[in-house]
This record gives structure tokens, sequence and C-alpha cells, in this order.
């Protein structure tokens, strides 16, 4: 089955499957094997730090793969932003995602070098304006996804759906997906690809420590830790305290724990659901792709109705 999409069309790749970024690991390792297995794999820009590391690690992954992958830029007080998208500008990536903040500066310069813009939002009101400014698409983030959320976050279900219908632009579904079930459904609601983060955690490839990739095979969406984190809106002062630099994601080992006590989760959404074992990146899109083709044409509700009607 051939899973061509605008948004696979905008960036090349062969499923409508993009990972995340990730803010303190989001490198080549894990990106270069995303787009090989026919995904879109993503640089987070600041995970590298400087303009230096950034070209190099865009470099490596072209030495991996010679499928196309993205740069994203996080709007969030790193000071050497504007040099960073200049070097992923530069070394011409298949696309550049910003995320977090009025981007419409960014999104210009991105524009004009030739470079597909796309913007990830968490409500109606910026993804409007991301269309107003130009983005080629959008990813919008329900709030069964992981990461600073808004006050007003709606669902993945209402958000999509109604962006979908709102928009002109190509919509890219996050929030909760991380199984063909999921996937499949974000395309019944309009979308054009899924943009999934804690699913690509629980890989063999993320260059995370084992442990934290078993945590989120054990987690479940009903453990509070989950549920309080991924449903609290932000505290307030969260925006500036940001701003200033004085907020960070602890990602990694930098902080010792207790092994008498569980594993807490150093980050992970709603999708923990659909994560039962930690596998290769090729494996998890294979799954994904499968399962969704299973349900279209097998013995599904859905396979069923499809049948009944061709």
């Amino acid at each position: 089955m051939e899973w061509k999409t605008r948004v696979t069309e905008l960036l090349g790749c062969r499923y409508p499957i993009i990972q995340g970024a990730f803010g303190g690991f989001g490198r080549s390792v894990l990106a270069a094997p995303v787009s090989e297995a026919g995904g879109l794999g993503i640089i987070t820009a600041t995970a590298l730090g400087t303009p230096e590391k950034l070209r190099k690690d865009i470099r490596k992954a072209r030495s991996m793969t010679d499928k196309p992958f993205g740069v994203n830029l996080s709007l969030i007080g790193h000071p050497r932003i504007d040099e960073l998208r200049e070097v992923a500008i530069e070394e011409k990536v298949a696309a550049v995602f910003t995320s977090a903040y009025k981007a419409e500066e960014h999104g210009r310069r991105i524009k004009e070098a030739g470079i597909p813009w796309i913007h990830k939002v968490g409500t109606m009101k910026h993804a409007q304006a991301a269309e107003r400014h130009g983005a080629d698409a959008i990813v919008m983030v329900g709030i069964e996804g992981e990461g600073e959320k808004s006050a007003v976050h709606l669902s993945t279900l209402t958000s999509v759906s109604m962006a979908t219908k709102m928009l002109k632009i190509p919509v890219i579904a996050a929030g909760g997906i991380a199984d063909g079930r999921t996937f499949l459904a974000a395309l019944a609601m309009g979308a054009e690809g899924v943009y999934m983060g804690t699913a690509f955690m629980a890989t063999m490839e993320c260059p995370i420590a084992e442990r934290h990739k078993q945590a989120l095979v054990n987690a479940s969406p009903y453990d509070p830790e989950i549920r309080n984190r991924v449903f609290a809106p932000p505290p307030p002062g969260l925006d500036e305290l940001t701003r200033k630099g004085e907020v960070y994601q602890l990602v990694g080992d930098a902080k010792p724990h207790s092994t008498s006590k569980p594993m807490p989760l150093m980050g992970g959404s709603m999708a923990v659901g659909a994560i039962t074992r930690i596998v290769t990146v090729k494996e998890l899109i294979d799954n994904i792709i499968c399962e969704a083709e299973e349900l279209l044409t097998g013995d599904s509700p859905l396979g069923r109705i499809l049948a009944a009607n061709d």
C-alpha cells in the first residue's frame, strides 16, 4: 500500500511518520535510522548546542542515510538560534521545524532559502497564525503529548479534527500516537502525517539509558506521574522563566536515583499505553504500517466496512 500525502510529498519520505524533537538527545544517531526506515528523522539543533556541532551532526547523518531528514529549532532562549538556523539552511536539510513562540521571522528566512518550514503549535489560534505567516505545514499537538502546554490545550482528537477543517495547509498530528491504530486515526481525522516522540524514545537506537526505556515499557497512561505531568497546565510564570533560560528539561542520567524505588520517567506522553517492548526504529515503523494496513484490509470493523463498499 502506498502512503502518499501532501506531507510525504513535501518532505520526500516514504511514510507520513515524523520523529519528534528531543532537547537533550535529538541527534543523528536516532534521526538517521528513522529516515532510513522510511519516516522523517529530526536533528534537534539545540541538542548540539553550537553551529559547529550541528553542522558536524548533519553531515554525520548524511553518512548514515541518503534519505531526507529535518532539523528542529526550538525557540526557547538559545543565544545562537539564528546561527543554528543558518547552518540548517546551508546544509540544505529536507525541512526546518520550529516550535514554541512566534516564528514568523525564522519561517520567512527558511522559506526564502527554498526549504519547507513547519511550525509546531498547540492551539487553533497559533495554527492559524502560522498559516498566515507562510508555514508549509503545522504540527498540531494535543494535550496527550509531552512538552510545554497551554492553559487552553485540547485533546488530539478535537484539535486535529478542527485544524484539518479550518486550515488549507497540511496538518501533522501529535499527542498520544504510537501504533497503527493511532496513526490511522490521525489520518482519519484529516491529518496528513503523524509526529511521534515517546514511541521513538523506546527504540534501541535512542541514546538514553536502558532503564529509562524500560520505564516507558512498564508505564501506564493511568500512572499519576504520567497523568499529572501530561495534563497539568503550565505553572504561572513558566513562559518568563523559560525566556530567561532559567527552566530546562532534565534528560539522561544527570541525577542519581534510588534503586529501592520505581524508576522515575524522564519523559513520556500518553503514548506509553501503546508501548509494550523496546524495538528497533525500523521495527517500530514497520509495525505501525503493517497494523494500519491490516485494519484497512483485514477482519476489523473498518476493514469489513471498506470491503463491503469495494
